[in-house]
């Protein structure tokens, strides 16, 4: 897909003789492209969702049928779906404080907040490479996972902040996961039971101390709440300390697509091609709808960058056009 575009932007600029977008510019143009498209998908969801419920006309501001709710409803799943891709569950590692956790490094935005407070088991996993597995050699007897674990468990890597779930336990010193998060090294796990959770109540300051304060209402491990800070989240009451045990689901922000290629010599004008098997390429993360509208911003800020009004209104027009049509 990320080839797809890069070669229809050349394309546009080599005809109309604008010069050439390297590989550094075209890959800040396209890491930026596709953030304000994820954008508006998360503000066109929120703004279809909210006239749904109010069953709001677009272009008249009155109250408009079931059919037309419909239609709302319908353009709004369409935007969930998409949304959908960047949804995701992970563990909020701990920072410096005990009670205090780190937000995801790729946080858009925080969703809800879960507290598993029964944990099952724990232990250091063997450095062997095992995909989809759980594997500790050294449990024995009672601690072996036919008596600490069973099918639908949460597993939560506490070394890097991921989960899965139990798909079967294998033998005792064995779990068939349903991720792979589980690299080579000897790293730490809990399994948590998935059946006992409280969702984390997200407070703001002045309710947050008038909660502590309370004798009556006061936060507890069956009705936990949280500050929201810059980078972090305080949990309360401050006993919840457990690594693994505070589970997020979020909308994380989309990863930077990356064109890759590599330099082919030898003839009068050496050329870049591309190549998607580089450890760092990354493609979009957009459905392939979208890239009329990603050609049509690449160029729009290519246009800007190398200041030609020309090459900014014919791109433009062209492949936002394709895009309105597409969308």
């Amino acid at each position: 897909m990320i080839n797809e575009v890069r070669q229809t932007v050349l394309a546009l600029a080599n005809k109309n003789n604008y010069g050439y977008i390297s590989r550094r510019d075209f890959n800040h143009f396209a890491r930026q492209a596709q953030l304000e498209i994820f954008k508006e998908y998360m503000y066109d969801y929120n703004t279809h969702i909210d006239k749904q419920n109010k069953r709001v006309a677009v272009n008249a501001g009155v109250a408009k049928s079931i059919a037309s709710n419909e239609d709302y409803a319908n353009i709004a799943e369409r935007k969930r779906q998409v949304i959908e891709i960047f949804s995701t569950l992970a563990p909020l590692g701990n920072a410096t404080d005990g009670h205090v956790y780190d937000k995801p490094s790729d946080l858009y935005l925080l969703n809800k907040l879960f507290f598993y407070d029964t944990q099952k088991a724990s232990g250091t996993k063997e450095s062997a490479v095992s995909a989809n597995k759980l594997v500790d050699p050294s449990l024995t007897g009672l601690s072996a996972f036919g008596n600490t674990a069973s099918a639908g468990d949460l597993v939560v890597n506490t070394d890097d902040n991921t989960l899965a779930f139990v798909v079967e336990v294998e033998s005792g010193t064995s779990l068939k996961i349903t991720d792979n998060i589980f690299g080579s090294g000897a790293l730490k796990y809990k399994i948590f039971n998935p059946t006992k959770y409280s969702e984390i109540e997200i407070q703001d300051p002045s309710q947050i101390f008038n909660l502590a304060a309370s004798t009556l209402v006061n936060p507890s491990t069956m009705f936990p709440s949280c500050l929201m800070q810059a980078d972090n989240v305080i949990m309360y009451p401050n006993t919840i300390t457990n690594p693994g045990s505070v589970i997020t689901q979020y909308v994380r922000n989309p990863k930077d697509p990356n064109w890759t290629g590599v330099t082919v010599t030898g003839a009068a004008n050496p050329q870049e091609v591309f190549n998607a098997s580089a450890a760092d390429f990354q493609d979009f993360e957009l459905p392939k709808s979208e890239i009329p509208y990603l050609i049509s911003k690449i160029a729009t800020l290519a246009g800007m960058s190398i200041r030609e009004n020309q090459f900014y209104k014919d791109t433009a027009a062209l492949a936002g056009m394709n895009a309105n049509e597409d969308r």
